[in-house]
């Protein structure tokens, strides 16, 4: 009778303590197998739309305009992709983008991994207040300055020009980048620094022979990121050119948009070649990208 009393007595458990026992270390497989599942449909329905825009790329225009989800063989073509690259302006936005995004990323690293540099192993006045101002740049929409920074453009005669629209992406990269590269070389021990002075490095060899190699992911999520800036800008590029000679792919894409009507098949296959880059990209240096994330630089600190 007392055991009867004392399991009355004592209180069920609360779901999240049922919750935190299902999720518990002893339960490893049950809880990936969760944890993957709720990962799976979210990133499907994340993708799916990216996934139905390529496949309609392979597909002809009346496929688009049917009720069918899946395309039959018969509508599989690569006509879009032949249309869309064969214009000359395109083929010109492509090569534009192209180097815009490499020149501004590059600038952005080289300024960006100095000042960094300099943040994280001097002391001078005003460094704490340098940083906050780094960090307010990102905060202000750029609306707000669209049209003092088109002004002092054209005062420099760099309107339409790949110089001045490089300088603009990296006037929004650079504090991005220092700030994420800053935390990257606060994680290196300064005793490295003192060692190497000790064998004679001077401060620009020991960023050049210590911190640099060290901090190669973090480089390398700087580099992405500033990538990604400038390869999908269409605000300041939309002031800034004048001329298809300087337009990018993302200003590009109204090549297929009239007055009265859109070429969806066009729009598409278009969209889906202003992406891939980016996709291989990623593709390509997504270990150092993972690893820079994963290790905690971007703390800033």
């Amino acid at each position: 009778m007392s055991t009867d009393t004392a399991q009355q007595t004592t209180p069920d458990r609360s779901f999240v303590e049922r919750i935190d026992a299902w999720l518990d270390e002893d339960m490893s497989i049950r809880r990936a197998l969760g944890v993957y599942a709720v990962l799976g449909m979210y990133m499907a329905f994340l993708l799916l739309p990216v996934a139905y825009m390529v496949m309609a790329t392979f597909t002809s225009p009346d496929f688009l305009y049917s009720t069918q989800l899946i395309p039959s063989l018969g509508d599989l073509t690569l006509d879009n992709y032949v249309t869309t690259l064969s214009r000359g302006q395109f083929q010109q936005y492509f090569i534009n983008s192209m180097i815009i995004a490499t020149a501004t990323t590059v600038l952005t690293l080289a300024v960006g991994t100095l000042a960094a540099y300099s943040l994280s192993r001097f002391d001078y006045p005003g460094k704490n207040v340098f940083l906050m101002t780094f960090l307010g740049t990102r905060m202000l929409p750029l609306v707000l300055i669209l049209i003092p920074f088109y002004l002092l453009m054209f005062t420099l005669n760099l309107i339409d020009s790949y110089l001045g629209i490089i300088i603009a992406h990296s006037v929004g990269g650079i504090p991005l980048g220092t700030w994420l590269l800053k935390g990257y070389f606060d994680d290196i021990p300064e005793s490295l620094d003192e060692a190497a002075k000790m064998d004679g490095c001077s401060q620009l060899d020991i960023l050049v022979r210590i911190i640099i190699p060290m901090s190669l992911p973090g480089i390398a999520v700087a580099g992405f990121y500033t990538f990604i800036l400038s390869w999908n800008d269409f605000l300041l590029v939309s002031i800034l050119s004048q001329t298809a000679s300087t337009r990018t792919l993302p200003f590009g894409l109204q090549l297929f948009q009239s007055q009265n009507s859109v070429a969806w098949e066009l729009l598409l296959t278009a969209a889906t070649v202003t992406m891939a880059p980016v996709v291989l990209l990623f593709a390509v240096i997504q270990r150092w990208v993972v690893e820079g994330l994963a290790s905690g630089g971007m703390k800033g600190s």
